[in-house]
């Protein structure tokens, strides 16, 4: 008996703090201090909660109750937070097939908010799409030249063009960006930086090697390709993923150290992309390398990380010949300013 008592007075003080909590909910929803805001084709506004997102239809929470709202009949919506809306604007992008800032809306949304799977997810699909489609182009690429290999080089006018406009493409980079680029060993890689210009304000130094310009591969582009890319005007900043060699003084006492902040100044950990930088110890080897916190750890003494276990990265630095470690960063950086003049 005492039991049921018990149980009751708990089912009375769940069902009275259910109701307290819906409406207050609801009271602020009515206030417009959280809500997403629908506005109709029939130029209708209306405030709630969007409750399940389909394809064809939101079932919209409102004060007057759940609702079935068709797509078709909804002409903006609205989120109460910015991660939402900056996925919703990328969604938008995507259907108008402008990747470029799709990729802008849904990095920027991911920042905000790193656990949103649909940033997260939106990042991943661009990042494949854009790489099957620059891997087409490259087949494509390969094609043309095999045809000029079978069917004789190219007219001497079309190579002095190609030419001329490498020169102004490189030209407009070094003037806007601050950058000059070359090829060597079959990668794009950067021959030298302007003091004072956008791309030594992003940290970006000579000898870097560049790997992606928003999120698209530039390995198999031409030099004039990568500038181009680079100058392509869609936004005041333009995101390029780089990578760096850093040679970096292990703890003469390594055999008694048994992590990677005492070895070197870093702490490390596996997150989303791979072996991660978490920390940089002030005043460390590491730090008077470069190395930043959230860097991507791709190559420890020539040895690929994908997949590597945190345990093995640290046997590879403690085994690492001679005084010093070999790491390969993998860094985004940003460049601000107008590309393209």
């Amino acid at each position: 008996m005492k039991r049921q008592k018990k149980l009751l007075r708990y089912k009375m003080k769940r069902t009275i703090l259910i109701i307290f909590f819906t409406a207050y909910g609801l009271q602020l929803v009515s206030r417009g201090s959280i809500a997403d805001t629908i506005y109709t084709r029939d130029n209708k506004e209306l405030k709630g909660i969007v409750v399940e997102d389909y394809k064809d239809r939101v079932i919209f929470s409102t004060v007057d109750g759940e609702q079935t709202i068709m797509k078709t009949d909804v002409k903006e919506l609205y989120y109460d937070t910015e991660e939402q809306n900056l996925v919703k604007l990328a969604e938008q992008a995507r259907d108008r097939d402008d990747l470029t800032k799709a990729f802008i809306y849904y990095d920027k949304a991911f920042k905000l908010n790193p656990n949103s799977k649909q940033a997260k997810d939106g990042i991943v699909f661009l990042q494949g799409y854009m790489f099957k489609k620059d891997m087409a182009q490259k087949e494509e690429a390969v094609k043309r030249h095999n045809e000029f290999e079978q069917f004789g080089a190219k007219p001497e006018t079309a190579v002095r063009n190609e030419e001329e406009k490498l020169k102004s493409d490189i030209a407009k980079l070094r003037d806007t960006a601050g950058l000059a680029l070359k090829l060597k060993d079959g990668v794009t890689e950067i021959d030298s930086v302007g003091t004072g210009s956008p791309a030594h304000e992003a940290g970006i130094r000579p000898g870097d090697v560049l790997i992606a310009v928003w999120g698209r591969l530039v390995g198999y582009l031409t030099l004039s390709e990568v500038a181009e890319t680079i100058l392509e005007k869609t936004s005041l900043e333009t995101k390029c993923t780089i990578s760096r060699k850093v040679d970096i003084r292990i703890n003469e006492n390594r055999n008694l150290l048994s992590n990677t902040n005492d070895l070197v100044g870093i702490t490390l950990n596996m997150r989303f992309d791979g072996l991660t930088v978490s920390a940089v110890k002030e005043d460390s080897p590491a730090a008077g390398e470069g190395v930043k916190q959230d860097d991507l750890i791709v190559e420890i003494s020539g040895n690929s990380t994908r997949y590597m276990a945190l345990k093995r990265a640290i046997e590879l630095i403690k085994k690492s010949k001679g005084n010093t470690v070999s790491l390969v960063l993998q860094r985004e950086v940003v460049m601000w300013g107008k590309q393209g003049g």
